[in-house]
Protein backbone atom coordinates (compact mmCIF):
# COMPACT_ATOMS: atom_id res chain seq x y z
CA UNK A 1 0.00 0.00 0.00
CA UNK A 2 1.30 3.45 -0.91
CA UNK A 3 1.78 5.83 1.99
CA UNK A 4 0.04 9.07 1.04
CA UNK A 5 0.46 12.35 2.89
CA UNK A 6 -2.41 14.52 4.07
CA UNK A 7 -4.96 15.38 1.41
CA UNK A 8 -2.64 14.74 -1.50
CA UNK A 9 -2.23 11.80 -3.85
CA UNK A 10 1.54 12.21 -3.75
CA UNK A 11 3.33 9.23 -2.22
CA UNK A 12 5.41 10.17 0.83
CA UNK A 13 8.68 8.93 -0.70
CA UNK A 14 8.54 11.51 -3.54
CA UNK A 15 6.62 14.44 -2.01
CA UNK A 16 9.81 16.44 -1.35
CA UNK A 17 11.37 15.86 -4.79
CA UNK A 18 9.24 18.01 -7.11
CA UNK A 19 11.08 20.41 -9.42
CA UNK A 20 10.32 24.07 -9.96
CA UNK A 21 9.04 24.62 -13.51
CA UNK A 22 11.94 25.54 -15.78
CA UNK A 23 10.06 28.55 -17.24
CA UNK A 24 9.47 30.02 -13.77
CA UNK A 25 13.08 29.42 -12.77
CA UNK A 26 14.33 31.05 -15.99
CA UNK A 27 12.28 34.20 -15.28
CA UNK A 28 13.64 34.44 -11.75
CA UNK A 29 17.18 33.68 -12.93
CA UNK A 30 17.01 36.62 -15.37
CA UNK A 31 16.31 38.89 -12.40
CA UNK A 32 18.58 37.35 -9.75
CA UNK A 33 21.34 35.61 -11.76
CA UNK A 34 21.44 32.56 -9.50
CA UNK A 35 24.75 30.84 -8.80
CA UNK A 36 23.59 27.85 -6.75
CA UNK A 37 20.51 25.66 -6.26
CA UNK A 38 20.23 25.11 -2.50
CA UNK A 39 17.74 22.19 -2.44
CA UNK A 40 18.39 19.85 -5.33
CA UNK A 41 19.12 16.33 -6.42
CA UNK A 42 21.03 15.07 -9.43
CA UNK A 43 17.67 14.61 -11.18
CA UNK A 44 16.01 17.96 -10.41
CA UNK A 45 18.89 20.44 -10.18
CA UNK A 46 18.40 23.72 -12.03
CA UNK A 47 22.01 24.95 -11.90
CA UNK A 48 25.46 23.39 -12.31
CA UNK A 49 26.29 24.25 -8.66
CA UNK A 50 23.87 22.72 -6.18
CA UNK A 51 23.47 21.25 -2.72
CA UNK A 52 21.92 17.81 -2.29
CA UNK A 53 20.63 15.78 0.62
CA UNK A 54 24.12 14.26 0.91
CA UNK A 55 25.98 17.58 0.52
CA UNK A 56 23.48 19.30 2.74
CA UNK A 57 22.77 23.01 2.73
CA UNK A 58 21.70 22.55 6.34
CA UNK A 59 25.18 21.60 7.52
CA UNK A 60 27.50 23.28 5.00
CA UNK A 61 28.12 27.02 4.66
CA UNK A 62 26.82 28.57 1.48
CA UNK A 63 29.80 30.88 0.90
CA UNK A 64 31.09 28.84 -2.01
CA UNK A 65 32.21 31.93 -3.94
CA UNK A 66 34.50 34.80 -3.01
CA UNK A 67 31.82 37.30 -4.01
CA UNK A 68 28.24 38.14 -3.23
CA UNK A 69 25.80 35.98 -5.19
CA UNK A 70 22.19 34.81 -5.37
CA UNK A 71 20.90 31.39 -4.38
CA UNK A 72 17.65 29.68 -5.38
CA UNK A 73 15.77 27.21 -3.22
CA UNK A 74 12.63 25.15 -3.53
CA UNK A 75 12.90 23.53 -0.09
CA UNK A 76 11.43 20.13 0.72
CA UNK A 77 7.91 20.85 1.96
CA UNK A 78 8.38 18.57 4.96
CA UNK A 79 11.39 20.65 6.07
CA UNK A 80 10.31 24.14 5.03
CA UNK A 81 10.87 25.72 8.44
CA UNK A 82 14.44 24.50 8.93
CA UNK A 83 15.47 25.45 5.38
CA UNK A 84 13.92 28.93 5.63
CA UNK A 85 15.65 29.54 8.96
CA UNK A 86 18.92 28.45 7.35
CA UNK A 87 18.30 30.71 4.34
CA UNK A 88 17.88 33.76 6.57
CA UNK A 89 21.01 32.85 8.55
CA UNK A 90 23.21 32.23 5.50
CA UNK A 91 21.95 35.35 3.68
CA UNK A 92 22.96 37.55 6.61
CA UNK A 93 26.20 35.70 7.40
CA UNK A 94 27.55 35.72 3.84
CA UNK A 95 25.75 38.78 2.42
CA UNK A 96 23.98 36.78 -0.29
CA UNK A 97 20.52 36.98 -1.78
CA UNK A 98 18.34 33.92 -1.27
CA UNK A 99 15.07 33.39 -3.13
CA UNK A 100 12.81 30.61 -1.84
CA UNK A 101 9.62 29.39 -3.50
CA UNK A 102 7.28 27.90 -0.91
CA UNK A 103 3.62 27.32 -0.28
CA UNK A 104 1.93 30.50 0.91
CA UNK A 105 0.85 28.93 4.19
CA UNK A 106 0.01 32.14 6.02
CA UNK A 107 -1.52 30.14 8.87
CA UNK A 108 1.76 28.48 9.90
CA UNK A 109 4.45 29.60 12.33
CA UNK A 110 7.25 28.85 9.86
CA UNK A 111 5.66 31.15 7.28
CA UNK A 112 5.17 33.98 9.79
CA UNK A 113 8.76 33.63 11.04
CA UNK A 114 10.15 33.66 7.49
CA UNK A 115 8.17 36.77 6.56
CA UNK A 116 9.38 38.58 9.69
CA UNK A 117 13.02 37.94 8.75
CA UNK A 118 12.73 38.46 4.97
CA UNK A 119 13.20 41.63 2.94
CA UNK A 120 10.51 40.79 0.41
CA UNK A 121 7.59 38.43 -0.13
CA UNK A 122 5.95 38.07 -3.53
CA UNK A 123 2.58 36.36 -3.31
CA UNK A 124 1.84 34.55 -6.56
CA UNK A 125 -1.70 34.85 -7.90
CA UNK A 126 -2.59 31.60 -9.58
CA UNK A 127 -1.18 28.23 -8.67
CA UNK A 128 2.09 26.81 -9.97
CA UNK A 129 2.20 23.35 -11.52
CA UNK A 130 5.48 21.76 -10.46
CA UNK A 131 7.29 18.91 -12.23
CA UNK A 132 7.03 15.45 -10.70
CA UNK A 133 10.20 13.47 -9.94
CA UNK A 134 9.49 11.29 -13.00
CA UNK A 135 9.60 14.43 -15.19
CA UNK A 136 5.85 14.71 -15.76
CA UNK A 137 4.60 18.29 -15.63
CA UNK A 138 1.48 18.74 -13.52
CA UNK A 139 -1.13 21.41 -14.17
CA UNK A 140 -2.20 23.10 -10.97
CA UNK A 141 -1.49 22.60 -7.32
CA UNK A 142 -3.53 22.26 -4.13
CA UNK A 143 -1.95 25.38 -2.62
CA UNK A 144 -0.82 28.83 -3.66
CA UNK A 145 2.86 29.75 -3.64
CA UNK A 146 5.02 32.74 -2.86
CA UNK A 147 8.60 33.87 -3.14
CA UNK A 148 10.39 34.76 0.09
CA UNK A 149 13.51 36.82 -0.50
CA UNK A 150 16.40 37.69 1.81
CA UNK A 151 18.89 40.26 0.50
CA UNK A 152 22.07 39.75 2.50
CA UNK A 153 22.70 42.57 4.89
CA UNK A 154 19.83 44.73 3.62
CA UNK A 155 17.97 46.29 6.55
CA UNK A 156 14.81 47.19 4.61
CA UNK A 157 11.63 45.99 6.35
CA UNK A 158 9.70 43.29 4.53
CA UNK A 159 7.83 44.46 1.44
CA UNK A 160 4.88 42.31 0.36
CA UNK A 161 3.71 42.43 -3.24
CA UNK A 162 1.61 40.34 -5.61
CA UNK A 163 2.82 38.90 -8.91
CA UNK A 164 0.80 36.94 -11.45
CA UNK A 165 1.70 33.38 -12.33
CA UNK A 166 1.66 34.36 -16.00
CA UNK A 167 4.36 36.97 -15.33
CA UNK A 168 6.60 34.19 -13.99
CA UNK A 169 5.71 31.46 -16.47
CA UNK A 170 5.69 33.14 -19.85
CA UNK A 171 4.08 31.46 -22.85
CA UNK A 172 6.39 30.63 -25.65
Amino acid sequence: MTNFVGNTDTPKEIKDLWQTPQELFNTLDQEFDFAVDICASEDNKLLPDYFTEERSALTNHWNIYSRSFSAFMNPPYSQAQVFLERAEQQARLHNITVVAIVNANTDTKWFADAVKSANEVRLISGRIGFTRPDGKKVNGNTKGQCLIIWRGNCKTPCQITMIGRDQLIKSK
